[in-house]
This record gives structure tokens, sequence and C-alpha cells, in this order.
């Protein structure tokens, strides 16, 4: 999370509200003739971004870490550049070691489903129907193989299963990737 010099930004929002109310921002006497000020668009938005400053305000310069309807942060993207590739793994281990340096914090996180069904719908991973189980199952296709995706076998209380790997190309590219979904 960024934080901000807060005598800067009470100075930012004396501006705006000063812009907001017709005024001129530095002198704080009215303004004639002005087109741009006066504008009833510009008004409404100077009280918009002031709000926001705000806001900013209270949260003593820190910005960063909304909230969304269930009261999640949102995730700090900056925290994206901590992640340095340690070993090969599935996506499951990937996503969990990048939240981990924000897990005290009820963050709001995109699921390995989430990131298989955009995988997928990418052309990285296709749908296979075990011989043996009938189940579905993710295997990487060619451009899959080519990210780094590879398949292992693993098992687990007594099955045998496919886990899908991601080497440190495809983790380096899925942490890009994440940096493009947690924005929308």
């Amino acid at each position: 999370m960024e934080k901000f010099d807060l005598t800067k930004l009470d100075v930012a929002i004396k501006y705006v509200e000063r812009i907001a109310e017709g005024l001129n921002p530095v002198n704080n006497l009215p303004v004639e003739n002005d087109e741009v000020l006066n504008n009833p668009n510009v008004i409404r938005c100077m009280y918009f971004v002031k709000e926001i400053l705000e806001e900013v305000r209270r949260n003593d310069g820190v910005i960063g870490g909304r909230k969304d309807k269930k009261g999640e942060i949102m995730f700090p993207i900056e925290t994206l550049d901590l992640f340095q590739y340690q070993e090969d793994k599935t996506i499951t281990h990937v996503l969990k070691q990048i939240y981990a340096p924000v897990e005290e914090l009820n963050v709001k996180k995109i699921s390995a489903m989430k990131i298989n069904a955009w995988m997928k719908e990418g052309g990285y991973l296709e749908d296979e129907v075990g011989a043996g189980t009938g189940k579905n199952s993710k295997i990487p296709t060619e451009k899959g193989k080519l990210l780094g995706l590879y398949v292992i076998e693993k098992e687990y209380n007594g099955r045998s299963y496919q886990a899908v790997m991601y080497d440190k190309n495809a983790q380096e590219f899925l942490v890009e990737q994440l940096r493009e979904m947690l924005i929308v």
C-alpha cells in the first residue's frame, strides 16, 4: 500500500474544494467568466475528487486495501512485485505463494478454478476425460506446454491423479496476467 504526504493531500483537498465552489484555487477569489470552472459537470467532478481525497486523508494518506461488498479487501497489486519463483508447483500452490504476504488480511482472491478457466480460454489448458474415471481433468495444450505447463502423476488418499505443474516461465507469466485480472 502506498502512503502520501498528508500536507500535500490537505492542500489538494483545499484546492479542489475551491474549484468546486467556483473560486480561484490559489487566491480564493471568485472566478469571473471562466466557462471551465463554472461548468456544472466540472463542479460535480471536483466534488467527487474532493470526496476521494478526503477518504485518503481519513486513511492517513494510505491508498489501497479498498473493500468490496463482502468486506474483503481488494488484493494489493504491488504485492505481486514480491513474487519470486521457488520451484515448479500446481496452480493451487502458486496462488498460496502469491497470497502469502497478505495472508493475515481478508483479501479477495482469485480461485484456482477461475485461473484454470482463464488458461482454458487462452488455449493453454484443455479438458480431457479420464479413461478409467470418466472425470474431466485439465491438461496442457501445445501452447500450454510451450509456456511451461506439464503434467505429473500424483497420489492422494490412495488414488492417483494428474496434476498440471507450472514451471518458472509459466509462474512468471501467471503473475503478469494477474496484474491485469486484478485491475478489472
